[in-house]
């Protein structure tokens, strides 16, 4: 981590044209932009509040931002190791020619990543507001949550990208996994809704404790439990530290795979 962080500061000017970078590609020759950000998930959240709580009457108050704070928790975790899982692949003739730190490229994908999760988030106050959600100091968690979140994905894309430099099958499984989880984790149904001994399966679930930590203080307004707190504390330490374990250890190799 120690290291990380002096390669981090030594080359933040880089690292910040690489975001720069990144947020301009992505955006390129579209009409709407940055709006897309935004508008993809909410489509997908309107449709699924469609039909869970019209079509199929899966009734439970306020519906709409229970399945909201569960989507946006997932979207910042999934979205931004899909995208950042191609980070040294996709970077590699800079990385041929240029000696920089590697740590540059998949924290530059992840930072980039994340300014469209606050997007999200503030699109998610906004929906706050519009069904008269309660305000209260308990929102003043999200600003360590984000930041688990943040760590969490991090440790995760660094072991996907170097995985993906050998194998290019990763980030195709990784997308039908995710595709898998989204069921398995309680984002669009209360874990309340399944039996007991199903309910015990979640407790196995590292996705449960951030979709979980993150509701709390959104849909029912109260501070995440400690054990919900330390549970997603421990799980981004480990990840995050296995996370840059594997990336340095596999550091000075990514030239010759490259090649």
């Amino acid at each position: 981590m120690r290291n990380a962080w002096k390669e981090v500061t030594s080359y933040q000017e880089l690292l910040g044209n690489l975001i720069v970078t990144e947020l301009k590609l992505r955006y390129r020759e579209s009409f709407l932009g940055f709006l897309w950000t935004v508008l993809n998930p909410l489509f997908f959240l309107l449709v699924l509040a469609l039909v869970f709580s019209q079509i199929i009457k899966f009734q439970m108050e306020n519906y709409t931002m229970f399945l909201f704070a569960g989507m946006a928790s997932y979207l910042m975790i999934q979205q931004t190791v899909l995208i950042a899982t191609g980070s040294i692949v996709n970077n590699q003739g800079l990385i041929k020619k240029v000696s920089v730190p590697k740590i540059i490229f998949p924290l530059s994908n992840v930072l980039a990543r994340f300014v469209d999760h606050l997007a999200l988030i503030l699109i998610l106050l906004l929906f706050m507001v519009y069904f008269r959600m309660d305000f209260n100091w308990s929102l003043i968690s999200l600003v360590p949550l984000i930041l688990l979140h943040f760590l969490f994905s991090l440790g995760f894309s660094l072991m996907a990208s170097v995985a993906y430099i050998r194998v290019r099958d990763v980030q195709h499984i990784l997308s039908i996994g995710f595709q898998a989880f989204f069921y398995l984790s309680p984002i669009i149904y209360p874990t309340g809704v399944l039996p007991k001994g199903m309910q015990k399966i979640f407790l196995f679930n590292p996705f449960y404790y951030f979709i979980q930590s993150f509701r709390y203080p959104i849909y029912h307004g109260q501070f995440p439990p400690l054990m919900i707190w330390s549970v997603t504390f421990f799980l981004t330490v480990v990840v995050l530290g296995i996370g840059l374990w594997v990336f340095y250890k596999k550091e000075k190799s990514f030239v010759f795979q490259l090649s």
